[in-house]
This record gives structure tokens, C-alpha cells and sequence, in this order.
């Protein structure tokens, strides 16, 4: 995209496709102004069904992603949602939305094997600790040793790897997928090493993780691929 498109955040090329975020409108009115820029007629009359907020993140999440898929050459129908609430992407075509504070990002790219998932995180620590609802046993104690500041951003990191797998894992298990059933350990080199102890037994599954920090965000995406 230009780069003097004004609602465009950030644009990156990465290993799982292209990340592309916009900035959410700040009040309903803007809102709606840019689902009639930029959205298509199904995609508005949808919108207009959601409450303010819900609608905001949903627009910002479908204006990224409508952007991203021109870009790659894809005229795309209206991206509305499959029976699982994700996007619905067209024929070729995979990717995912995720909304933080303001933003909107979409990750796309041409489809080939397994499933995406994306996630934004603002690099910062929350007020409230998370550890013990998102972590394994095994996670918590990896980070014991650590500073809490340093802490703090290692359970986000972990967090956030966890929800980008758990939206490109959803096509296959079709469930909710609770955070302890799967362990993260980042590396430095952008990567993870990632162990599924899922709670059905579905798979097995290989997992491509990777992640960056820029900007005062965390950006996590996640390919996840059948191997049965």
C-alpha cells in the first residue's frame, strides 16, 4: 500500500505473509466513514449490525485485510465471517485478523499448506500478572529466575505466540483451545519451539512460530500444518 495512505500503520513482508495494520477511527462516526471507503456493500451492512466497539475492531480488521489482498492481486467478494467467527477469506487465499488499542492488522498470503494466525500485543506489562492462566507449569518455571520487568514481557511474548496458534489451529480441532494445552519457548533468532499437549489428542500437527518487537508492539504469526 502507498505509504501516503493515512490509515496505514505498518506494512510487512514476513515469513508467513503480509502483516498489514490500520489505525481504528477513534468514534463511531469515523468509523462508518471508512466501512463506506472502503469496505464493500455486504461487508458495511454487516458492520451495522455490531455495537460501536465491536464494530471498530471488525471494520479496522476487514479494511486491513481488503488492502493487504489487493496488494497480492485479489479482487476479493465480501470478508465476512465462517461458522467459527474468522474471516472468511476468498478462494487462494488464507490469513488472519487481530485489533489491539486502536489498531487493526491482517496477516495474508497466497494459500498453500496449513492454516495462519496473527497477533498484537502492546509491549507492555498489564496490570494484572497472567502467568498462572496462560502459562504450563514447565513455562512458569523457565521464567522464575527472570527480573519481573523481563518476566512480564516474556509471558506476553508467550501469550501472544499462543493466540496467533490457536487461530491457525482452530480450522482443524474446531474448539476452544485452552493456553496450558500448549508450551512456548521463544528464541532469540525470532522462533519458538512449540510442544501440544492437546487436550482430545487431535493431530499431530507441526508449528511455525515467529515473532518480532517494534514500535512499542509484540507481532506474533503462526502456521500450523496437518501431519496426518
Amino acid at each position: 500500500m502507498p505509504a501516503r495512505d493515512p490509515e496505514v500503520l505498518f506494512d510487512r513482508v514476513l515469513a508467513h505473509g503480509r502483516a498489514l495494520a490500520v489505525r481504528i477511527p477513534a468514534t463511531p462516526e469515523a468509523v462508518d466513514a471508512l466501512g463506506r471507503e472502503r469496505l464493500v456493500a455486504e461487508e458495511r451492512e454487516f458492520a451495522a449490525t455490531l455495537p460501536p466497539l465491536r464494530r471498530g475492531t471488525w471494520v479496522g480488521g476487514r479494511v486491513a485485510a481488503r488492502t493487504a489482498l489487493a496488494d497480492l492481486g485479489f479482487d476479493a467478494p465480501p470478508i465476512l465471517s465462517n461458522d467459527r467467527g474468522a474471516p472468511s477469506f476468498p478462494e487462494g487465499a488464507d490469513g488472519s485478523v487481530s485489533h489491539k488499542r486502536g489498531i487493526a492488522v491482517a496477516l495474508v498470503a497466497r494459500r498453500t499448506e496449513g492454516h495462519l494466525g496473527i497477533d498484537l500485543e502492546i509491549d507492555a506489562a498489564g496490570r494484572v500478572d497472567i502467568a498462572a492462566r496462560v502459562l504450563t507449569d514447565g513455562e512458569q518455571r523457565e521464567l522464575a529466575a527472570l527480573s519481573a520487568e523481563a518476566r512480564a514481557r516474556e509471558v506476553l511474548l508467550r501469550f501472544s505466540a499462543k493466540e496467533a496458534i490457536y487461530k491457525a489451529l482452530d480450522p482443524y480441532v474446531r474448539r476452544y483451545v485452552g493456553f496450558r494445552e500448549v508450551a512456548i519457548s521463544p528464541d532469540a533468532n525470532g522462533g519458538a519451539r512449540v510442544v501440544a499437549a492437546l487436550a482430545h489428542e487431535e493431530g499431530p500437527f507441526s508449528f511455525d512460530v515467529r515473532w518480532e518487537r517494534f514500535d512499542g508492539l509484540v507481532l506474533t504469526t503462526a502456521r500450523v500444518t496437518s501431519k496426518a
